[in-house]
């Protein structure tokens, strides 16, 4: 089965993180599929009650997911099966998995650049890459609803709000994790008016939509089970190898935002542009790249030698969005943009 789009993808020294995610052994995923009943069989008169339920608790970790259920209650469902009906006849060749990736670039594209929070966040920088939590938070929550009915799922079905949570705790690791990928907001509910940076956004959105592929995998496989703790173990531990990788990407994603930010004000030098991005909300991982090349910048054309695809989609709708603020492009700003089309064969 092929979980790549038909693009080119020549002298990427990183493999596709879809890849990467691919390669949970198989037989420990179907070994899910009654653990994962357990948790998420759930009628409508004990929704509210989710949290206490022990899968829930134990994949969920430090997250609070309670915030989950009323997300999930204003999907709309006919338009998310509309949507996904759409693609199913636009590509009528492609296996779930492929129309359910070409789902997550979406959404990584299109979240990461809703609510600019320049009216929360201080500084130019912050303002340019930080995204609103609220809203890119929905376009979450209706991406696993919309893979969910790539495979076959009954939206209607009480169940999908217990997958819901479920996939949330799987994608999104440990409290480390969180930390490291900038997303430790996650542990906060309420967040109203908080920030995610553009990146750490990304990481988000597609940790989330290959948990649910493999999750909706395993659901879908009538072979025999294991039910056992041992098994959501270990395809935890897989989900948390599978972030790590999107970590490392959000840093460089990150980086080659702040060579687009520097085009689009060129009066400031990096060492002036660090306080910004410290209050932009980046990640450390990725604070701690640009601190590390403050003084001598990797060159663009190395970065995106180190960048993988999925996470150059979205970069290249924020450099475009951060072109377009002013009005104008300057010839530095789409020299950026020109570089990140040409390289990842994206049309401009």
């Amino acid at each position: 089965m092929s979980d790549k789009l038909p693009a080119k993808t020549e002298n990427i020294n990183i493999p596709s993180l879809f890849d990467a995610f691919a390669q949970f052994g198989q037989a420990t995923v179907k070994q899910t599929q009654n653990l994962f009943e357990q948790g998420t069989q759930i009628t409508g008169q004990f929704i509210n009650g989710l949290g206490d339920n022990w899968l829930i608790r134990k994949v969920s970790g430090v997250l609070n997911l309670n915030w989950l259920i009323g997300a999930s209650d204003n999907v709309d469902i006919e338009k998310v099966a509309a949507s996904v009906n759409k693609l199913k006849q636009q590509y009528p060749q492609e296996s779930p998995s492929q129309i359910a990736h070409r789902i997550m670039v979406d959404k990584a594209t299109k979240s990461g650049g809703v609510g600019f929070a320049s009216s929360i966040l201080p500084g130019v920088a912050a303002a340019l890459l930080a995204v609103d939590v609220a809203a890119t938070m929905k376009l979450q929550t209706e991406m696993l609803y919309e893979i969910a009915a790539v495979y076959g799922m009954d939206l209607k079905d009480p169940a999908r709000k217990g997958e819901l949570l479920t996939i949330f705790g799987l994608g999104l690791g440990g409290n480390n994790l969180l930390k490291a990928a900038g997303l430790a907001f996650l542990r906060n509910i309420p967040f109203a008016g908080a920030a995610i940076a553009a990146s750490s956004n990304a990481t988000m959105c597609y940790s989330l939509g290959y948990a649910a592929c493999r999750f909706y995998e395993a659901k879908l496989d009538d072979a025999t089970e294991i039910d056992s703790p041992e098994t959501l173990a270990n395809l935890k531990a897989e989900s948390e190898k599978y972030m790590e990788k999107a970590i490392a990407q959000q840093a460089i994603m990150d980086q080659i935002l702040v060579h687009m930010i520097l085009a689009s004000h060129p009066e400031k030098t990096w060492e002036q542009i660090l306080p910004d991005l410290q209050a932009a909300n980046l990640s450390p991982a990725s604070l701690e790249a640009i601190k590390e090349n403050i003084k001598s910048p990797q060159p663009l054309d190395q970065l995106l030698n180190q960048l993988n695809r999925d996470f150059a989609i979205p970069l290249l709708a924020q450099c475009r969005k951060i072109a377009q603020l002013d009005k104008q492009s300057t010839p530095v700003e789409q020299e950026i943009i020109s570089a990140i089309a040409k390289k990842f064969n994206i049309s401009q």
